[in-house]
């Protein structure tokens, strides 16, 4: 389950299913992302001056795709409507496991936690001591951005499944890597077929390791930008990392499941 824009848009967009705050404040339920070990960097390429092609950025984005099993980075996200000028603004930090094993921890504007254990989606609001708990499938399908949108270890595949252009190539910095932009839309056929809501992604990256960490979903009137740091490969999580028990005191919403 990458899908991080969209998760995190999630917990924005949920938490107006929840009651006004408590009077009293609980306490942040952290994730202990230092007890991993540190994993590795990605991997560095040299820099090159011949032409930059699609074809190339995809053999690269697989070959990132392929060595990943776990990952954790440091996250920020913002959220912009059109014809505003208010800014939601998102900043913690991630860990995730393939397939579909993740655990977001929010530092800004508030402490906040989303888990996928692979069955279920969790989102625990501190502030009000409140869990929202959703079939992880019924999510996917009820949200059809969540089918493969931002998904870690997928990049590569999202450039088939997407009409996808290389819009634009930097000139070489002082360390001779250039910057470029891919943008992605739904393919004419699947729009037709009803799979996909009609958005653009844009993904930003350098050849200097080619991990596509800078993004902006554009769906609707709503521009999305994730961006990515301290981005390590492997580390060793502990597997309750991706468990999540509600507090025995806290207010549980269920969605519905499915007949």
């Amino acid at each position: 389950m990458g899908n991080l824009a969209v998760a995190v848009l999630l917990v924005m967009t949920t938490s107006a299913f929840a009651k006004e705050a408590k009077t009293k404040p609980r306490a942040a339920a952290k994730a202990d992302i230092s007890s991993a070990a540190a994993g590795t960097a990605l991997t560095e390429y040299a820099a090159s001056t011949s032409a930059l092609t699609l074809e190339q950025i995809g053999l690269r984005f697989a070959e990132t795709d392929g060595k990943i099993d776990t990952l954790k980075a440091s996250f920020r996200q913002s959220v912009r409507m059109e014809g505003s000028d208010v800014v939601q603004t998102v900043e913690g930090d991630v860990l995730f496991k393939k397939p579909d094993l993740l655990r977001l921890t929010h530092r800004i504007p508030e402490p906040q936690t989303v888990v996928s254990d692979g069955t279920y989606l969790w989102v625990y609001r501190n502030s009000t001591n409140q869990v929202i708990q959703t079939r992880l499938e019924t999510w996917r399908k009820s949200e059809p951005l969540a089918q493969g949108l931002l998904d870690f270890g997928k990049s590569a595949d999202m450039l088939t499944r997407y009409d996808t252009a290389l819009t634009t190539v930097s000139a070489p910095g002082a360390d001779g890597h250039r910057t470029f932009t891919l943008t992605l839309k739904p393919k004419a056929a699947d729009k037709k077929k009803g799979g996909d809501t009609d958005f653009v992604l844009t993904l930003r990256a350098s050849t200097k390791d080619f991990f596509p960490g800078d993004a902006t979903l554009t769906v609707g009137r709503a521009s999305i930008r994730s961006r990515f740091e301290n981005v390590r490969l492997n580390p060793a999580i502990p597997a309750e990392e991706f468990t999540f028990a509600p507090p025995p005191d806290a207010d549980l919403f269920k969605s519905p499941e499915p007949k």
